[in-house]
């Protein structure tokens, strides 16, 4: 298992899967079929957006995110916990719904609607980033 891959194993053990926890909007993940063991939401098909009206509670099927604002008029999904030090990027995918409550949440935030927002759920070390990125 690659270092990167046992890191984000690791948050994943961490991760508050919401038992008890706030409800919140399910979302659809959509990416191409490349799908990197380095985002914190590999393997998952949809995430529960815990600061968005909903009636759904967090599950290990659904883990739980946030939407916050991203630069200028963008809107994003981060993982719910707060618990990284480092770098968080987009993982190249995307979450949507057709429920309307996620577009007036997005226009609520940010001032205009989005039909799709990026989810930034890669995560690296600094040490990571600049191997990786420079």
């Amino acid at each position: 298992m690659s270092v990167a891959l046992s890191k984000i194993t690791n948050v994943i053990k961490r991760f508050d899967y919401g038992r008890g926890s706030q409800v919140g909007l399910i979302v659809s993940i959509y990416r191409s079929d490349y799908d990197s063991e380095m985002n914190v939401f590999h393997g998952r098909s949809q995430i529960t957006l815990v600061n968005v009206e909903g009636p759904f509670e967090p599950s290990k099927k659904a883990p739980a995110a946030k939407l916050v604002a991203g630069y200028g008029n963008t809107a994003i999904i981060v993982p719910a916990d707060d618990e990284f030090d480092g770098v968080q990027m987009s993982g190249g995918t995307f979450a949507s719904t057709s429920d309307s409550r996620f577009q007036r949440a997005v226009e609520k935030l940010v001032g205009v609607s989005h039909f799709a927002v990026a989810i930034h759920d890669r995560r690296e070390t600094w040490a990571e980033y600049e191997a990786f990125s420079r």
